[in-house]
């Protein structure tokens, strides 16, 4: 999970973005062919992965971009909360670590990325019975 986070802001900075927000972290999400989203796609039936991915990217580049990048980029305001959403989750379900399918399943309350995920045909609830 601290990789995915620091993948994030990665993600944000090489894009230009001053501030990583939730589809920063949706595209890390879904970005390997072995990464949480991609295994999530294979399980859920009609969902393409090259589509979720399009479809994130898209988002992506309508996101604000410094030139030059900046030299640091911080999380926003609503990916702390979808991060604080994810460690409730993880408690909840009694699990000591924030895993990645709480922060994939935490995605669905930003509205950009789970607009960006439904029109994929991944919905919360297709996602959530792919991960448990």
């Amino acid at each position: 999970t601290a990789k995915a986070i620091e993948r994030t802001l990665a993600v944000a900075r090489d894009n230009g973005n001053s501030v990583a927000d939730p589809i920063h972290l949706a595209v890390v999400l879904f970005e390997n062919d072995d990464s949480i989203g991609a295994r999530v796609c294979a399980r859920s039936d009609g969902v393409d992965l090259n589509i979720v991915r399009r479809n994130l990217q898209k988002l992506l580049l309508k996101k604000p971009a410094q030139i030059p990048a900046p030299l640091d980029t911080s999380p926003s305001t609503s990916l702390s909360k979808l991060l604080q959403r994810a460690t409730k989750a993880s408690k909840a379900n009694g699990d000591a670590l924030v895993a990645l399918d709480h922060l994939l399943i935490a995605l669905y309350e930003d509205s950009e990325a789970k607009g960006a995920l439904q029109e994929s045909l991944l919905t919360k609830k297709v996602a959530q019975a792919a991960v448990d």
